[in-house]
């Protein structure tokens, strides 16, 4: 008797271990390629929201969703007078509309957030520093 519970037990962990290990592969997959950025809302310390200024992006994950790279852009970004030689005006404005950075990533599916821990970040303090990042799926091709 005792003996046909264990293995039970142990059948049932078994199929549970192997139910999270497809779950996490899956949200794996959904997270896999390259995601156009549709709205940039950012939340103010009242509780408002309003939209971000860097309003194009893209993001981008490995297949295994343990890496991923994100660039964006303010698409309102005065143009430079000589492409080649810019003012120092100009050239800050053009680093201040940019948003850059790539790190690996543990995906929290029950949860629904994710750790990004920054190996490469415009902002130089921002190296090595993990931040939480919650997010939800909306169908197959859209996450928020």
């Amino acid at each position: 008797m005792k003996k046909t519970v264990i293995c039970s037990i142990l059948l049932v962990l078994g199929q549970l271990s192997t139910l999270r290990a497809q779950s996490q592969e899956d949200i794996a997959k959904q997270f896999a390629g390259m995601w156009r950025l549709v709205s940039n809302p950012q939340r103010l310390v009242g509780g408002t929201t309003r939209e971000g200024s860097n309003s194009v992006g893209y993001a981008f994950f490995d297949a295994t969703a343990s890496h991923m790279c994100f660039l964006s852009m303010n698409h309102s970004r005065p143009p430079w007078k000589s492409e080649t030689t810019p003012t120092p005006e100009e050239g800050l404005s053009a680093i201040r509309g940019l948003g850059a950075y790539c790190a690996t990533i543990e995906i929290h599916a029950k949860e629904g957030f994710m750790i990004r821990h920054y190996e490469i970040n415009q902002i130089p303090n921002a190296v090595g520093r993990a931040t939480k990042r919650w997010y939800t799926f909306q169908g197959i091709d859209r996450m928020s």
